[in-house]
């Protein structure tokens, strides 16, 4: 699995597919993830209410697609943000 992460200014990363093809729940994260502000991945979850596997499945076709990036958290190491290029 590929795992992208942001440095401070990083070019954007471009998605390998175009968003029509990707799945509906990887889709409902991307629209989450719009605001271009990093989130949890139980700030996600909560705004889905799906299975928290769902989510995992989204996010990380979402990753390896190149529509999404992890972050890593200074603040509580155990999470990771993730959030558009």
């Amino acid at each position: 699995m590929t795992t992208y992460t942001v440095a401070p200014g990083q070019v954007d990363i471009k998605p390998l597919i175009s968003e029509e093809k990707l799945p509906g729940s990887a889709r409902a994260v991307l629209d989450i993830l719009e605001s271009r502000e990093p989130k949890t991945f139980s700030e996600i979850a909560s705004k889905v209410e799906w299975a928290p596997r769902t989510v995992r499945n989204a996010l990380r076709r979402l990753i390896e697609e190149g529509f999404v990036v992890r972050k890593f958290n200074f603040t509580d190491a155990r999470q990771v943000y993730y959030l558009r290029p």
